[in-house]
């Protein structure tokens, strides 16, 4: 009875198409890219392409950041074409601390992120940085 109710329910989905033949293999991971901005001993913070700090990412380096900040970043990023309005996370995690990570959409409206911040979804910002600034 269960090979004749296995061979029934096969019969059907193959005459919906929705079978996929024993030889198919999963479909592959998609690739993510790494892309690395900056140059320096140290990993200043990095940005992901999708929510929860998934999909492709850009990875800023530098020198650290200083304790006098005079609202002047030591470090800009312009995000070329592909990047640009494709931000959903981000990590800073500068060892100094001293680091402020500033995002900057198209109006030049700024939004901040100091210490060790994870960001698992930016809510208004996702999609909208065309700068990373580093402070």
């Amino acid at each position: 009875m269960k090979k004749r109710l296995f061979g029934v329910c096969a019969a059907a989905l193959l005459s919906l198409g929705v079978a996929v033949p024993a030889s198919a293999a999963p479909a592959p991971e998609p690739p993510y890219d790494l892309l690395t901005m900056g140059e320096g001993p140290e990993v200043l913070g990095i940005v992901y392409a999708d929510a929860n700090f998934t999909g492709s990412r850009i990875e800023f380096r530098g020198n650290g950041c200083s304790k006098d900040k005079d609202g002047i970043p030591e470090y800009q990023f312009p995000l070329n074409s592909e990047w640009r309005w494709r931000i959903s996370s981000l990590k800073l995690y500068s060892s100094s601390k001293n680091c402020e990570l500033w995002l900057r959409d198209r109006t030049g409206d700024k939004l901040s992120f100091g210490g060790y911040a994870s960001v698992k979804w930016l809510g208004d910002w996702n999609d909208q940085t065309v700068t990373v600034q580093f402070t």
